[in-house]
């Protein structure tokens, strides 16, 4: 994927983009977060909940952000990968229990920081490995101590989530109809239009060589199937996952705006991968009670084929219209998040 040059920018200019960014960022997850939690703002009482609750969802989509980038240049695709972390099915699942288990969630972003950009800034050598891998290892232990703390008598005991929780097939579901598990206690899913965002972000990293970052998401999917180990809730484990697929999203969008025409084959590969997504949840609507969800996500993930189809002509073609593509790809995929996420704001109450 080839990235298009950009105008020359005078050092001065790119050092406050540099500081503007995260803090517009930050901004705006947090108008996100507003819109969202306002409608439900009494509900909450009086308390640490009332605040920790949407500053969770703030936290784990600004972590998200910090993370993508490390591979995403682009400021619009590391917000969106920020935000469909931050504010996904998954993470929102997570604040239903204690709100230490959305912090959990949260933290997995950040404490992953230091293994991300140590990696990227030092030599090879099996120093470097060593070092790097006790820093991916900060996560695991946080979340493995946070638990193990809260199950002993001398720290409540507070139970943060129903302990013998794993995954199981049918939470896959989520990934197919998105927001038929909204009323579920744990949601499994991403938002549809980044779900073919995830696709094409996976083709991109399947021939980047980068195979070793995936060890942390088989650990992490590998220990949500077993049962709790230092007390820790399994489920809890797919934070890991979530945040890979996350950014694979916003490298997707990334890639989509910047392809050339040797990608097309790739973007072509998302169109009917969308359509079939569409047909499945509109099969599946017309004999379900939830029909209106269903076909919520048959139009939103035609909205998607549509989408990535003019992208593709103008890939063929050899028109580069990057401002274009952004405007499509962004576009649809806040229409999805601003149309969808308060139904599973919702769901929480």
């Amino acid at each position: 994927m080839k990235k298009i040059p950009s105008a020359v920018t005078k050092p001065g200019n790119r050092d406050l983009l540099r500081v503007l960014q995260p803090v517009a960022a930050a901004v705006l997850v947090s108008v996100l977060a507003a819109y969202l939690f306002q409608p439900h703002w009494f509900q909450l009482g009086i308390g640490p909940k009332k605040i920790l609750l949407p500053l969770n969802a703030i936290l784990a989509a600004m972590g998200g952000y910090v993370v993508t980038r490390r591979w995403i240049s682009s400021f619009d695709a590391s917000l969106l990968a920020g935000v469909i972390y931050g504010f996904g099915a998954l993470g929102l699942s997570f604040i239903k229990y204690h709100f230490t288990a959305g912090l959990c969630y949260a933290i997995v972003p950040w404490l992953l920081c230091p293994a991300v950009y140590y990696h990227s800034g030092h030599s090879g050598g099996a120093g470097k490995t060593f070092i790097s891998s006790l820093l991916t290892l900060m996560p695991f232990a946080a979340i493995a101590g946070l638990f193990w703390i809260a199950s002993h008598h001398w720290a409540g005991p507070l139970f943060l989530m129903p302990k013998y929780r794993i995954l199981e097939i049918s939470d896959l579901w989520g990934l197919i109809t998105p927001m038929t598990f909204a009323s579920q206690p744990l949601a499994i899913g991403f938002y549809h239009v980044p779900l073919i965002m995830i696709l094409m972000g996976l083709f991109v990293f399947a021939v980047s060589g980068r195979e070793t970052l995936l060890l942390p998401v088989l650990i992490g999917v590998i220990l949500s199937l077993l049962g709790p180990i230092w007390d820790v809730t399994p489920i809890i484990w797919l934070s890991f996952p979530a945040l890979f697929l996350s950014v694979m999203a916003g490298l997707g969008i990334q890639a989509m705006a910047w392809a050339g025409k040797a990608d097309r084959f790739w973007i072509g590969l998302c169109i009917p991968a969308a359509l079939i997504l569409a047909g499945i949840n509109y099969y599946l609507g017309q004999s379900n009670p939830q029909t209106t969800a269903y076909h919520h996500a048959a139009l939103l993930f035609l909205a998607s084929a549509a989408g990535v189809g003019i992208i593709f002509m103008l890939t063929a073609k050899g028109f580069k219209l990057t401002w274009l593509r952004w405007v499509i790809l962004f576009g649809l995929c806040v229409y999805d998040v601003v149309m969808t996420s308060p139904a599973l704001v919702d769901s929480l109450f």
